[in-house]
């Protein structure tokens, strides 16, 4: 497009080889001439004074002789912004190229310029001209001779439509740059809609799963304290039956099974609670080469039959202060990750070694520092993880698995776990080549070669207070009565909290201990009635128990396993424990007397 002044375009080309067709043009569109001293004084003689003149346009007029000079000029007029807005262009012009085709060449350089062909003769009919030129609304043809007018019109009326069209032209523009700014907007605004659509698809189905989770949730804490209740009953009876029946090998044998099935399903409530998120970490020194061997077993059940798994923990025993559940629960989410990466099949290696950081390996990893740790490797050679991928995997909900196949949350709980023990994870994977986690922990402290004794356990003590036993589950309730009164205690029982208001009404001087479950039907629970009771007896010693976590039910309680709360499912031996304990306690002292 060529560049548009404010002003208006007054440039015109003539082309005819007759120069003195040129000098008329001159004159009549651009005369400049001045007007004389006597001519001013003749119009005042007989006006009274000089008239004011009537402003003329003038235009700019150059001229060419040839139609190629005529095109050297337009070209060099629109190479320095200055094109011409009309051209009065000669039908003949011997020995170059005539009107028309000076005509069409000039439209290839600036097709805007306005172009009056100028014939006395018709050389060429309307048809054949426009056949040679096309139908274009800048073209007109004047017959020779003109008139001065005739001529002088066309120059305005060609000028002002070059001037409008350029106009019109720039406002064009300024309006497709208009749309194409709001276009881009609104697409920006489409694009960031569907970006916030996207990310609210995301989230509910986020808030789905969570609230899937959470379900499940609560319903393995709700499952998990009802299976307590059965494993108390369980182990209680199997150390009864321990201590009383008068047994061959094969019932201490049965005896034991019951026992070590029991001790298992015990672990299973405890995982099932820390998926529930209802029992925080329980931090105790652990060794490695002990805890992930016991695992085999499940692991194979895990599984499938054609991934052959390995488990290397040899050496001395590698010590760390951690939760055991938590660590099998790393094991075990990496093992799932690895077998779903190898679907046809494949290699599973388990290992577990005691491995010094030197600064110098801390460089390519910064979560790393120097000194001795244990390290968990579990390696495949599966499918491998992309590049691409690798900087996302531990985040929570990032999965690469298909819909329902995976939460995105395995790796990410074990990055959570790892960084609660304050030890950090290692990924090494090439895409189709397998990939190798490694996992570490910092050292407890170097275990001496030579073994240790074990210490004895303590005897057992019982004693004739009076205890009133609170629990909703009747064969729970009827085991912990009978253990108690082997030990010599008496024993008053209740199976919700109002029953146990009716007992103390009846025998609460004789009561020293209130052994209450936490949750029970009936509308009080064991806290609830623990506050009454004190309030009546503030020397009364409280035991809790309950087959959920503390941190659970605690509820601003202060509860301590061993002191004022026995998790279920307990040993015989810890009940017996807790009783006395607590109840060799010393009394609160009495409030002061107030003067």
């Amino acid at each position: 497009m060529n560049t548009l002044s404010a002003d208006r375009n007054r440039r015109i080309l003539v082309i005819d080889d007759n120069r003195a067709i040129h000098e008329d043009f001159r004159k009549i569109l651009a005369p400049g001439l001045p007007t004389s001293a006597a001519l001013n004084i003749a119009e005042t003689e007989l006006f009274g004074g000089p008239t004011n003149p009537v402003p003329k346009i003038e235009f700019e007029v150059d001229s060419a002789s040839q139609g190629q000079e005529g095109l050297a000029l337009v070209r060099s007029a629109c190479a320095a912004g200055r094109p011409y807005a009309m051209a009065f262009v000669d039908i003949r012009m011997p020995p170059g190229w005539d009107g028309v085709e000076t005509t069409r060449k000039i439209w290839e350089v600036d097709p805007d310029l306005q172009i009056v062909i100028c014939t006395a003769y018709s050389d060429y009919s309307w048809n054949e001209m426009f056949e040679k030129l096309g139908q274009h609304d800048g073209l007109v043809i004047l017959k020779k001779p003109f008139d001065t007018v005739e001529a002088l019109q066309l120059a305005h009326a060609f000028t002002e439509k070059w001037w409008l069209h350029q106009q019109s032209r720039r406002k064009m523009h300024e309006l497709e740059n208009m749309v194409a700014a709001r276009t881009r907007e609104l697409q920006t605004a489409n694009e960031q809609l569907k970006n916030e659509m996207a990310e609210r698809a995301r989230t509910e189905e986020v808030l789905r799963q969570a609230q899937k989770m959470e379900a499940v949730g609560q319903l393995a804490g709700g499952i998990a304290h009802d299976f307590n209740n059965l494993l108390t009953i369980i182990r209680g009876y199997v150390q009864c039956l321990n201590s009383e029946m008068q047994r061959n090998a094969d019932v201490d044998e049965a005896l034991r099974e019951i026992d070590v099935a029991a001790e298992r399903a015990t672990k299973l409530t405890s995982q099932m609670l820390m998926f529930s998120r209802k029992k925080k970490m329980q931090p105790r020194s652990i060794n490695l080469n002990e805890i992930i061997p016991q695992l085999g077993t499940m692991l194979r059940r895990l599984l499938d039959e054609n991934v052959a798994l390995k488990i290397e923990t040899g050496g001395p025993p590698l010590t760390i202060r951690a939760d055991p559940v938590m660590m099998e629960m790393i094991v075990l989410n990496l093992a799932v990750n690895a077998r779903d990466a190898m679907p046809h099949g494949g290699k599973l290696l388990i290992a577990t070694y005691e491995i010094e950081i030197k600064p110098e390996d801390c460089q390519r990893n910064p979560q790393a520092r120097p000194g001795q740790f244990a390290c968990i490797r579990v390696e495949d050679n599966g499918s491998g993880i992309a590049p691409e991928v690798l900087p996302h995997l531990f985040e929570p909900f990032f999965t690469t698995k298909e819909v329902g196949k995976g939460t995105g949350l395995g790796l990410a709980s074990v990055y959570g776990i790892v960084k609660q023990h304050e030890g950090w994870v290692e990924v090494e994977s090439e895409l189709g080549h397998g990939a190798r986690f490694k996992i570490f922990l910092p050292l407890e402290f170097k275990n001496p070669k030579t073994g240790t004794l074990l210490p004895k356990p303590a005897l057992l003590v019982g004693g004739s207070e009076t205890i009133l036993l609170v629990e909703d589950e009747h064969s729970v309730r009827r085991l912990a009565k009978l253990l108690l009164q082997r030990q010599g205690y008496r024993v008053y029982e209740a199976s919700s909290g109002v029953e146990a208001l009716a007992v103390w009404e009846t025998h609460g001087s004789e009561i020293d201990l209130l052994l209450t479950d936490m949750i029970m039907p009936g509308g009080m629970s064991g806290r609830e009635l623990a506050e009454k009771l004190a309030g009546k007896k503030a020397q009364l010693k409280i035991i809790y128990t309950s087959g959920y976590s503390p941190d659970t039910i605690s509820q601003n309680l202060t509860l301590k396993e061993g002191s004022n709360f026995l998790p279920k499912p307990y040993h015989p031996d810890k009940l017996i424990h807790i009783i006395r304990q607590r109840l060799d306690e010393p009394a609160p002292a009495p409030p002061a007397l107030k003067n």
